[in-house]
């Protein structure tokens, strides 16, 4: 058997084989390929970095489980960026699939970086009703939510004494799976002229770029390449986490590493099966011919 034949009729369980290892590969030793940043993922982390340090920022983890891979690296991005600059965190999610994940990357991350609950963040948790909660926390962010996520009083905690609702916050970032985008745009920032960003899932980020276009939001990071790209400029400017520790690559560059792995050899894989199949082709007309 030649070896056009033998790519004609290869197993398709090699070809299954062959994109499991490169997915594996990359996530267990990454690749380091480039990842280059794009203007709105770059406006995001601009606007966040111009903030005078200790400012606070309000973000909104909208997304849950089934999301995972593409936004909680941007939420793991965003905080570290938010602790870098000593901002204030109040982070809470209207999704009920969301406080787990929440919980996770913010008590990972400030503890990597020393900051205190009640203090220097607080995690206000769940609760239902989107556009009703949105609303309340413009009026008061200890009203709405009395306790936080570890059933804790909100209301005497040191973050919340200069702090009384959403137009008090310096920024808004909704970091969504779904429509919760335009609710914190039709009920937050719009009304209370706080600026704001989004990250959101890569096929609803083509949705958003009218809000980009007419200034209501200062950028867009779109699936696993805008998580990505801004741990790439958190890591160009931040090359060490406060106490000296280098920083490393987060699972957002390493998934970008299988992704493009896998897909650099699907396209390799066409190109040589359809250059198979004309030889192919060609010999069996040459077959008929001498026949």
């Amino acid at each position: 058997m030649d070896f056009v034949t033998l790519i004609l009729n290869l197993d398709r369980k090699i070809i299954f084989a062959c994109v499991a290892v490169l997915v594996a590969w990359p996530l267990i030793w990454p690749l380091s390929m480039p990842v280059g940043t794009t203007p709105e993922v770059r406006s995001i982390f601009s606007a966040v970095d111009a903030l005078p340090n200790g400012s606070d920022i309000m973000i909104a983890a909208d997304y849950d489980p089934s999301s995972k891979p593409e936004l909680q690296p941007f939420l793991y991005s965003m905080l570290a960026h938010c602790f870098e600059k000593d901002h204030k965190v109040h982070i809470l999610t209207l999704w009920p699939g969301g406080p787990a994940l929440v919980q996770q990357a913010v008590e990972e991350v400030s503890k990597q970086y020393g900051k205190t609950n009640g203090t220097d963040w607080c995690f206000l948790g769940y609760k239902p009703g989107n556009a009703a909660v949105v609303g309340g926390l413009t009026n008061s962010i200890t009203g709405t939510y009395p306790t936080d996520f570890y059933n804790r009083p909100t209301a005497n905690m040191p973050i919340y004494q200069r702090v009384q609702s959403v137009k008090d916050c310096d920024y808004i970032v909704d970091i969504a799976a779904g429509a919760t985008v335009e609710v914190w745009i039709a009920f937050a920032s719009a009304p209370e002229n706080v600026p704001m960003s989004a990250a959101c899932t890569a096929v609803s980020a083509a949705g958003y770029y009218p809000y980009y276009q007419a200034g209501q939001l200062d950028g867009i990071s779109g699936g696993m390449k805008g998580s990505a790209e801004y741990d790439v400029l958190l890591m160009d400017k931040y090359p060490n986490v406060q106490g000296g520790a280098p920083r490393v690559a987060g699972n957002a560059v390493k998934g970008m590493d299988a992704q493009s792995a896998v897909h650099l050899f699907i396209v390799l894989s066409i190109i040589l099966a359809n250059i198979c199949y004309f030889i192919a082709n060609k010999r069996q007309r040459e077959e008929r011919r001498t026949a």
